[in-house]
């Protein structure tokens, strides 16, 4: 065995990093779950502020990400503390992280429609500059752990599993809340626990991880950050893919509102006894098989990666998200239709999240082989910008399908939030976004990821030499005798 393969093969990790760095994401998942899927129905059908100036304010709050997040790369790039220059911002960015999360949900008294939205706008884009401190370092932490890749997709792989159940927890813990306190304390309680507990532990992240992959070099100029991202091919096909795809998601934010208004109140009998399912929690049943199935594939995806690589397994992934969503527009649309439907769905879902992570983190080892410098800040914000972008264009699609087909506000009636009976044609228009939008989205994704390269003999070539620069030793200092 080669020197280059004994240092590939070596492991960094210990048992402390691995667990730091899964729990501080799920506590992070929890927040960021919390807020991707209920804040749009709690903007139209709870806060009131109506389905176009929620629309509005997520496309404004991604066009400030377009430049707050790798501005946020650039600047941990060129940071160099003690703590390395990832994990400061992290930790200074938990108390106005729960502060911020928390505050989204809370409804101030007294607001008239203008007040109401005003304040919307204020708070949600408050919380994205805040969030984007915090987890642009977090990602970068991925690839800054171990320099070893395939300690890397194995330790990602493992992490993602457990950030996954973060992720997925509000679907439980939000109709707990609304069932035992009403919409609008439910909401606000739901979203000040979340804020306090996750943010909790995200605090790992800093206590109990450790930076290892450092350039020797000194810190990149501004110039030669954006130099990097124009010959990073691997990360524009990865953020391509997943942006233009973005409609492949979009069941999980319109999930409230197919739940709600295409299903309606379900009564199931248990053990003989009839029990009445609400919107909220008849789309915790609908996510819950998108999630089990999502965390499936997200156990799988090492022993996937270890036959398929990562081009493959994303036409693999979409050939299974079209298939699946074109046969629930032909088919009856009922709870279990619906349900199997996201069950099968959440497999591929589950895998290409993973491997997204590990794709962006060799992007970081691609640029380093062209360059000889890391830039994990800069690199890992485009990956936090995708995953934002994807969220606002989902729920800005949303908005507009909701106006697009005349869609009717809940009234409030003696303090309760009534929903209002909705036409033959909006509900079609929610339909719409259960089927034949999310298998635009799978066909675009694989589209653009046929230009993805860096697999295969390229990336093993060059991890191989990334491995020789680092030590110093030349390609025949690396061979034994035998």
């Amino acid at each position: 065995m080669s020197n280059t393969e004994n240092l590939l093969g070596k492991k960094y990790l210990t048992k402390t990093n691995i667990a730091s760095f899964a729990l501080a994401g799920f506590g992070q998942n929890l927040i960021i779950g919390f807020v991707n899927s209920y804040i749009l129905f709690f903007y139209t059908d709870v806060f009131l502020i109506g389905a176009a100036p929620a629309g509005v304010l997520m496309i404004i709050s991604r066009i400030y990400d377009a430049v707050d997040d790798p501005l946020m790369g650039t600047i941990i790039d060129k940071t160099r503390t003690k703590w390395g220059k990832m994990r400061p911002y992290i930790l200074f960015t938990i108390l106005p992280l729960i502060i911020s999360t928390a505050s989204l949900f809370f409804m101030p008294p007294g607001l008239g429609q203008t007040g109401k939205i005003i304040y919307a706008y204020i708070t949600y884009i408050l919380w994205g500059m805040i969030y984007t401190v915090s987890d642009v370092p977090f990602w970068g932490l991925a690839s800054a752990m171990t320099p070893n890749p395939t300690e890397r997709i194995s330790f990602i792989s493992t992490s993602r599993l457990v950030h996954s159940i973060g992720g997925a927890l509000p679907m439980v813990i939000g109709p707990a809340f609304i069932s035992a306190l009403g919409d609008k304390r439910g909401y606000t309680a739901a979203g000040v626990s979340i804020a306090v507990f996750g943010g909790a532990l995200f605090t790992l992240a800093f206590f109990g991880t450790e930076e290892r992959s450092k350039s020797i070099d000194k810190s990149p100029t501004l110039k030669e950050c954006v130099g990097f991202l124009k010959i990073n091919k691997p990360l524009q096909c990865v953020v391509g893919a997943n942006v233009l795809g973005f409609m492949r998601s979009v069941p999980i934010v319109a999930g409230m509102y197919v739940a709600t208004y295409v299903l309606g109140e379900q009564t199931i009998s248990i053990v003989g006894k009839d029990i009445t399912l609400n919107g909220a929690t008849l789309n915790t049943v609908l996510i819950a098989g998108w999630g089990v199935s999502g965390y499936l594939g997200m156990i799988f995806t090492p022993k996937i990666c270890s036959r398929l690589n990562y081009r493959q397994i994303n036409y693999f992934s979409s050939a299974v998200g079209v298939a699946a969503s074109v046969a629930l527009f032909f088919i009856p649309k009922n709870v279990a239709a619906i349900f199997s439907v996201m069950l099968i769905v959440g497999f591929p879902n589950g895998i290409v999240s993973n491997i997204n992570y590990s794709m962006i983190a060799d992007s970081v080892d691609y640029v380093e082989w062209k360059t000889g410098k890391r830039t994990e800040g800069i690199t890992v914000s485009f990956q936090t910008l995708m995953n934002k972008t994807m969220t606002a264009l989902q729920s800005s699609l949303v908005s507009l399908v909701l106006i697009f087909v005349n869609f009717v506000e809940p009234v409030e009636v003696a303090g309760e939030l009534v929903p209002q009976p909705q036409t033959s044609s909006t509900l079609n228009g929610f339909i719409l976004m259960f089927t034949l939008i999310p298998a635009a989205g799978w066909l675009i994704s694989a589209f653009v990821m046929k230009y993805y390269t860096f697999i295969g003999e390229e990336r093993r070539r060059a991890h191989e030499e990334i491995v020789l620069r680092r030590t110093g030793l030349t390609a025949d200092e690396t061979r034994e005798d035998l």
